[in-house]
């Protein structure tokens, strides 16, 4: 069975706007447009365990490809073979559908496609890239307009506190209890074979979330001073005043995994809460162990970026008022066509909107009711 979105003209017309807003928020910042395949290798996303292959979309006429259940592999193959020699850092874009397998009500299976757009910074020698790719998703979220009662909150992470929290336990239930911080699970987290002390600390570390100073003094009292927390402090220091400056809610979440096995280092969600409903609006991180996996000869094998969803956001932000000019041209005698389709060249060479009323029109009434009916602002009569 298959979910399929059939858009109406609003719906058109407001993924037009945001992928407009955003393409020049882009472009601004001095990315380059890409457009990779939609079908990707089996192969390639199974290497790198990127996400659960009952998830992805094979092809029935052949089962080693599918379509692409998100954008960022495809480029970061790309980057190794048709930009190997472009010149680092690559700022790239790009707008796309990707496609998503579910399992629905009695197991049936629901495909679902999604537009998304998004950024890829790749080969910034430089310490924190995250700065640049955090700051374009704020402004670009920021020209989006979105309405009034809509409120953002930046959830953030790094795997790399994930490591610190399951170091002692590389030998002892790692996966498992992995899977229980990822989940909160605190029933499970209860039921493991560990002393009191070290179940007490999990526990804590569990709701261990807000803001980002609070959160890494926290994590200092447990682990004590290292690198990991210490590169996090600059690194929140500074995302924390750019949210400032865009009315951005920051919240560290130590526990905080993303559903895609794609990132290593910072990831991130940007939720709207619109009515007491939470709504996931961009997503992204960084991937270095991907760069490196296509190019292994990669000077500065790092990369991130985010995907923004329009879908999510199309009832979400304020639609573009249209004050643009439109004229309807009419004539009384079908004689008069030729001279109607001059005069609309003329306003077209001009970039006004125009459309002809084909058939002769009477009177100035029946011009006023195809007017409206065509959504028209002014009414051009070609006369004898």
């Amino acid at each position: 069975m298959t979910s399929i979105k059939e858009f109406n003209l609003l719906d058109v017309r407001k993924n037009t706007q945001i992928i407009s807003t955003l393409n020049k928020v882009y472009k601004l910042w001095g990315y380059e447009e890409v457009s990779p395949s939609v079908i990707n290798k089996l192969e390639i996303l199974k290497s790198r365990e990127v996400i659960n292959q009952n998830e992805l979309v094979s092809l029935v006429s052949n089962k080693a490809l599918c379509l692409r259940p998100e954008m960022t592999t495809s480029i970061v193959k790309l980057i190794s073979t048709r930009l190997i020699n472009k010149k680092r850092p690559l700022r790239l874009w790009n707008n796309g559908t990707i496609f998503e397998k579910k399992e629905g009500y009695k197991n049936v299976e629901l495909f679902k496609e999604r537009i998304q757009s998004g950024i890829e910074l790749i080969g910034y020698k430089c310490d924190y890239p995250e700065i640049e790719v955090i700051n374009i998703l704020f402004d670009a979220i920021d020209k989006l307009k979105l309405k009034d009662e809509c409120e953002l909150k930046f959830l953030v992470s790094s795997t790399t506190i994930m490591d610190l929290i399951l170091e002692k336990y590389i030998n002892n239930n790692y996966e498992r209890i992995k899977k229980i911080m990822i989940s909160l699970d605190h029933d499970n987290l209860n039921k493991l074979d560990i002393n009191e002390e070290e179940k007490n600390i999990l526990k804590k570390l569990l709701y261990m979330r807000g803001e980002p100073r609070k959160v890494i003094d926290n994590l200092i009292k447990i682990f004590g001073k290292n690198k990991v927390l210490d590169d996090l402090i600059f690194l929140f220091n500074t995302i924390c005043s750019l949210a400032k400056n865009y009315g951005v809610e920051i919240q560290l979440d130590p526990t905080f995994q993303p559903h895609l096995n794609l990132y290593k280092g910072t990831v991130f969600q940007l939720i709207c809460i619109k009515n007491s409903e939470k709504i996931i609006i961009a997503k992204g991180g960084r991937y270095d162990e991907l760069v490196k996996h296509f190019n292994p000869k990669e000077i500065a094998a790092n990369g991130l970026g985010f995907s923004i969803s329009v879908d999510n956001l199309r009832d979400l932000i304020k639609e573009e008022k249209n004050n643009e000019k439109k004229v309807l041209i009419v004539f009384k005698e079908k004689e008069l066509l030729s001279r109607a389709l001059l005069e609309q060249k003329k306003l077209h060479d001009f970039g006004t909107v125009s459309i002809v009323e084909m058939s002769p029109c009477k009177t100035d009434e029946q011009a006023e009711f195809i007017m409206k009916e065509n959504k028209c602002t002014d009414i051009k009569w070609i006369k004898i």
